[in-house]
Order: structure tokens, then C-alpha cells, then sequence
């Protein structure tokens, strides 16, 4: 029997090993492995490359039954990369999508296996094997729903990305669209041109390498749609602070969220001491509690999360670990904690940043974050009243010489003298002059 060698069966064949090949790069990748949505996603590429792959083969061996096989296919490779993509927006499998997708399938799959609807014919001068009637409608329809929901997600993803992933986010978006909109678009003017099955198939090759290259480079793509995480917070028993990690902004400043864990320490004692996760509802976000024999440790979110969860969970373990000696030496210096970023790396190494914005804005650390003499501190405090401002005056002290401090101070000191002497309307000019100038 000779085989039906056609440009079209060499496409699909090269199709079904680049996908396939590109859901094995992920499982290469350690920040990975362990990702559900990803494992789903997987799946569905895989299906995907099956799919190819038996369409290929029916063409090779002008085989109906194959053709069956590739069809049905195209219904599992939709419901597993949905199922992914559910997971990445809500941490749910369960989604709208999944309704007509099923409505869909059930007639399709009747359909599939109907002796006129699927039929050996010529295309462009070669055999091959073609849909016929409502099938080709039904599956439109299935085709239409995989690029309109992927395509939805990529576009979201890329608006929702925090600054410091944008370039990936970009990319993402670009492979989600040529793997979306673009191949399903081509795909109906086939209909009436059927060389440009071609053309789709070849966009669908650089898609999906583009799509997998984004997710490998970048896994916190993955995880910027279902929740936003702010901050972890690590006290002792007695409510010092041991550690502290931002990944986003909060209108929780540092004191009323120390305070509040403090408090909840308080009123929920008996609970606490048995140990356990404990959540807590704010009016945006949800603040997650892990008490544990020497340290409560405390996780602002914008949702609960069972990933969270077991994260902050993980994260408690590990922390009394590392830090048994100092734990049990009660040393209240945050210094000594510092190593606890490798357990931030460890089990939150997935969750993007969002506390740069942009490329104009100033990357100066915190006046919090600065050390200056005692004396000198309280001086600061006392001249500057708004927080604000006295952070940002500390983080620039700290970077001039040791001299510089005391001279500024007492050049505000002599300043403060010289305005009591003012008379009233030399003040009143002088303060006209400042609204002016600013």
C-alpha cells in the first residue's frame, strides 16, 4: 500500500513533535513541576500533539478510523487545557466554559463516528480526509470556544501582569494569540481555501513555542489572575516582630498590622494555643494566621487560598527549623532572621512582585529599612511629623556623609530661630514666597 505523503501530513507531524516536545521542556523546569494549573495545561498539550499527531497519520494511511480518533481527540485536549486555565483564574476547576463545551461534545462526538460525516476527498490536488455537514459546524463551534477563552486569558493576563513580568506577560499574550484567534480565523477560511491549512498549522507551531517558552521563562504568569498576596509577617509569642516580606503595596501600614495580629493573639488565645490556620476577613483581602509553638505568623492576601495556605503553612515549619536557637533564646533581633528569605524563595518563589510599577519610579529603600543613630532618629522625628516625609529625608541621610546629619540638623535648628525673629509681615512674604515657589 503506498503511503499518501502530502505537505499536509509532513506539517502535522512536525506540529504534533514541537508541541510535544515543548509539554516535556516543563517538567525540566523545578519552579514547575508541582504547578496544578500547568500539570492540566500539560495535559492538554499533550492531547494536542495526539491530535497532530493522528490527523498526520489518517492522512498517511487515508484511514477513517484514525480520523475518528484525531477528532475525538480535539475534545479532550479543550477540556484539560480549560480545566488549566480555570485554575490559573479562580483556583477552581469548575468554570461557565466548561457548559457549552459539553453541550457541544455530546453531539460531536455522535456525529464523529456518522458514515457520511467524515469522508476520503481531494484537496489541493492531494488525498486526504475531510468533516462533512454538521460536523464541520459542531466542530467550528468547539474550535471557536478553545481560541476565544485561551485568547481571553492571555489578553487578562498580560493587563493584569505587575511591571517587573511585563515583558513576559507580552510574550505570553503573543503565543496565547497565535494560538487562539489567529489559527481559528485561518482555520474557517479553509472552508473555501483549503491550502491555508498550511498557513494555520505553521502559526500554531510558532504559538505554542512561544506560549511554552513564556511559561518556563516565567511561572509567575501562572499565578497572577486567581489571588494577590501583600505580605508576610513573622512575631514571636509576645508579639515582636521577627521578620518581615512585602510583594505588594497595602493600605495595612506596618503598626496596625502588627497590632492587629497582636490583638488577635490576645482575644483568641485558647484557640491559638492548639495551633492551626486561622483566617481572618478584611474589607479587601483576607489575613491568613499560622500559630505555631514559638512564632505566629501572619499572611495578608486578596483571597484565601489553599496554595496560601499550605505555603504559609510550610513556610512556619521551616522557619521554627531554621530558627530554633534563636527561638528559644527569645533574641528579638530582626537581623538574625534575615536567612528566612531563602523559605520565601523556597515556597513563594511563584508569586509575582507588584511593588515597582513603573520605570520612573524611585527604587530607594524605605526609610523603615534605614539605620541611623538613635539620637539621630528622634530629631528626624521631631522636624519631619508626616511619615512620609521622614522616611524619604532618613533614606537620603543614610547616603550622605556621617558629617552631613548633624550639619543639616542644625541648619534646621537655625532656620526654625531665624523665622521666630521674623516680624509678622516679613513672615507673611516669606510664606507667599514658599506657596510660589511649590
Amino acid at each position: 500500500m503506498a503511503l499518501n505523503w502530502t505537505p499536509e501530513v509532513i506539517i502535522d507531524l512536525i506540529l504534533s513533535i514541537v508541541i510535544f516536545i515543548s509539554a516535556i521542556l516543563t517538567y525540566e523546569i523545578p519552579n514547575t513541576k508541582k504547578i496544578k494549573s500547568l500539570f492540566y495545561i500539560r495535559l492538554g498539550i499533550i492531547f494536542m500533539a495526539l491530535f497532530f499527531l493522528f490527523e498526520g497519520l489518517s492522512f498517511i494511511f487515508m484511514s477513517i478510523f484514525l480520523h475518528q480518533i484525531h477528532s475525538i481527540l480535539i475534545l479532550f485536549s479543550t477540556f484539560f487545557l480549560l480545566i488549566g486555565i480555570n485554575y490559573t483564574m479562580r483556583e477552581s476547576p469548575i468554570s461557565w466554559n466548561l457548559i457549552p463545551l459539553f453541550l457541544f461534545a455530546i453531539p460531536f462526538f455522535y456525529l464523529t463516528f456518522q458514515p457520511s460525516m467524515i469522508i476520503n476527498t481531494y484537496e489541493f490536488g492531494y488525498k486526504t480526509i475531510a468533516w462533512t455537514g454538521l460536523l464541520i459546524i459542531v466542530g467550528a463551534f468547539i474550535s471557536i470556544l478553545a481560541a476565544t477563552i485561551l485568547f481571553y486569558w492571555g489578553l487578562k493576563t498580560y493587563f493584569n501582569s505587575p511591571f517587573l513580568i511585563k515583558k513576559e506577560a507580552k510574550l505570553f499574550f503573543i503565543g496565547t494569540t497565535l494560538n487562539s484567534i489567529i489559527p481559528t480565523c485561518i482555520y474557517l477560511l479553509t472552508l473555501w481555501i483549503p491550502i491555508l491549512i498550511l498557513l494555520c498549522d505553521f502559526i500554531m507551531i510558532i504559538g505554542t513555542l512561544i506560549f511554552i517558552i513564556a511559561i518556563i521563562k516565567e511561572p509567575k504568569l501562572l499565578y497572577i489572575l486567581p489571588f494577590t498576596i501583600y505580605r508576610i509577617s513573622v512575631k514571636d509569642r509576645k508579639g515582636f516582630p521577627l521578620f518581615d516580606h512585602d510583594w505588594s503595596k497595602s493600605d495595612i501600614n506596618e503598626t496596625l498590622f502588627t497590632g492587629f495580629i497582636n490583638a488577635v493573639q490576645m482575644m483568641s488565645q485558647e484557640v491559638m494555643d492548639i495551633g492551626g490556620l486561622v483566617d481572618i476577613h478584611l474589607e479587601e483581602g483576607i489575613l491568613m494566621l499560622q500559630e505555631s509553638e514559638y512564632i505566629t505568623v501572619g499572611l495578608v492576601a486578596s483571597k484565601s487560598s489553599k496554595l496560601l495556605q499550605e505555603a504559609l503553612i510550610n513556610f512556619s515549619k521551616d522557619f521554627q527549623i531554621m530558627f530554633k536557637r534563636e527561638l528559644k533564646q527569645s533574641c528579638k533581633d530582626m537581623v538574625k532572621y534575615e536567612a528566612a528569605y531563602e523559605l520565601i524563595e523556597k515556597y513563594f518563589s511563584n508569586f509575582p512582585y507588584r511593588i515597582i510599577t513603573s520605570k520612573k519610579q524611585k527604587l530607594l529603600l524605605s526609610g523603615k529599612f534605614v539605620k541611623i543613630p538613635l539620637e539621630l532618629d528622634n530629631q528626624l522625628k521631631s522636624v519631619f511629623k508626616d511619615q512620609n516625609e521622614y522616611e524619604a529625608v532618613k533614606a537620603e541621610l543614610i547616603k550622605t556623609p556621617l558629617s552631613f546629619p548633624s550639619e543639616f540638623l542644625n541648619f534646621v535648628d537655625e532656620f526654625k530661630k531665624e523665622i521666630k525673629e521674623l516680624d509678622n509681615d516679613d513672615y507673611k512674604y516669606l510664606d507667599w514666597e514658599y506657596d510660589e515657589e511649590n
